[in-house]
């Protein structure tokens, strides 16, 4: 049991490039925006020390990592991964200090530890172990790519692009259409009042939202 992946990596001053840190449970976990991050057994929580701070398309090359080694569901702007049925799956943190860049990476493998989250176990089976090792493969391809694959392939994962998304930038918020992204990147979102480009901030797929919580009922369903 670790406070998190994050801080142990942080606190290796003398940590190579490349170098892993991987923990079985973390006190306490966090994800973007400061949010928690729930970590019980039996999931997946590592993190990976790199040295190009640089590069804004970093998350991206993560997201399509993750959602490689995982085999199952989609990306959400900029690098959750979501189930199917748009619960999510796993989540990507960076976090920079000066020239050292510590990815964090939590997957749900054998436990969904909040009811708007799934488990990657209800769609596959596969061992933690392996799971690491095909996205550490799967980063270090993906890192060596150029910009425009690295987009164009996100492009073909996402959940976000053609949706209606709400936006939270700080104070301020606004709803629209997710239409593309830019080249570092961003996200434009087409509003009433013209196209915005979104480089930082919480967005939500409001339709995705309207299926978790009112789902439809089949004919044949109680």
């Amino acid at each position: 049991m670790v406070t998190s992946t994050q801080d142990l990596l942080r606190a290796w001053r003398d940590a190579p490039s490349g170098a892993v840190v991987l923990a079985e449970a973390q006190l306490r976990g966090r994800g973007r925006l400061g949010r928690v991050w729930e970590s019980p057994p039996g999931n997946l929580y590592f993190s990976v020390l790199l040295k190009n701070a640089g590069d804004p398309l970093l998350p991206f090359r993560a997201g399509l990592a993750l959602a490689e080694a995982a085999q199952v569901g989609k990306l959400k702007w900029p690098n959750d991964l979501l189930a199917p049925d748009g619960r999510k799956l796993g989540g990507i943190l960076v976090e920079v200090e000066k020239e050292r860049v510590f990815l964090g990476v939590g997957l749900n493998v054998s436990v969904a530890p909040i009811p708007e989250s799934a488990a990657l176990q209800e769609f596959r089976r596969a061992s933690r172990a392996q799971l690491l090792a095909d996205f550490l493969w799967s980063l270090e391809s993906w890192l060596e790519k150029e910009n425009e694959a690295v987009l164009c392939a996100w492009l073909t994962k996402s959940m976000t692009i053609g949706q209606k998304v709400r936006v939270q930038t700080g104070k301020e918020a606004f709803v629209g259409v997710a239409s593309a992204l830019g080249p570092q990147g961003e996200l434009l979102v087409r509003t009433k009042e013209g196209t915005r480009a979104v480089f930082a901030g919480d967005v939500r797929l409001l339709r995705v939202l309207e299926d978790i919580e009112n789902p439809k009922i089949s004919e044949g369903q109680a």
